[in-house]
C-alpha cells in the first residue's frame, strides 16, 4: 500500500533520442537485452549508408536518461533509456532504420523490416 501511495505523486515523463551512425555492412547484429522493449526496424533507402537509432520512453516514478548507445563494426549495442531505479514504471520503443538490402539480427533472431 506504501508503494502505491508512493507513485501516486509522481507523475509520468515522456522523452525521446536520436542519432544516425556511419554504416558499410551488409548484416547488423544489435545487442538488447531488455525484452520488454521492441525495437521496430524499417528499411530506408534515403538513409544509405547510415544507422539511425531512435528511442522514445515514459517512465512514473523514473527519471528518463539518456541511452547509451554504440556501433562498432556491425555491431549497434543499445542499452536501457530509464533510470535503475527499483520504484516506478519504464516504457520505452526502439526505431532502427537500415539502408535497403540490411539484414537485421536482434538479440540472435532475424528482424524483418
Amino acid at each position: 500500500m506504501i508503494g502505491t501511495l508512493a507513485l501516486v505523486g509522481c507523475g509520468t515523463s515522456e522523452h525521446s533520442e536520436q542519432e544516425s551512425f556511419s554504416f558499410t555492412g551488409s548484416e547488423l547484429w544489435v545487442s538488447h537485452g531488455n525484452k520488454n522493449q521492441p525495437v521496430n526496424v524499417v528499411e530506408s533507402t534515403e538513409s544509405e549508408g547510415e544507422v539511425t537509432v531512435g528511442v522514445s520512453s515514459r517512465t512514473l516514478g523514473q527519471k528518463p536518461e539518456t541511452p547509451a548507445w554504440s556501433l562498432s563494426d556491425d555491431v549497434l549495442t543499445l542499452d536501457t533509456p530509464c533510470g535503475g531505479s527499483v520504484i516506478g514504471y519504464c516504457e520505452a520503443n526502439w526505431s532502427i532504420t537500415v539502408p535497403d538490402g540490411v539484414e537485421v539480427m536482434v538479440d540472435g533472431q532475424r528482424t524483418a523490416p
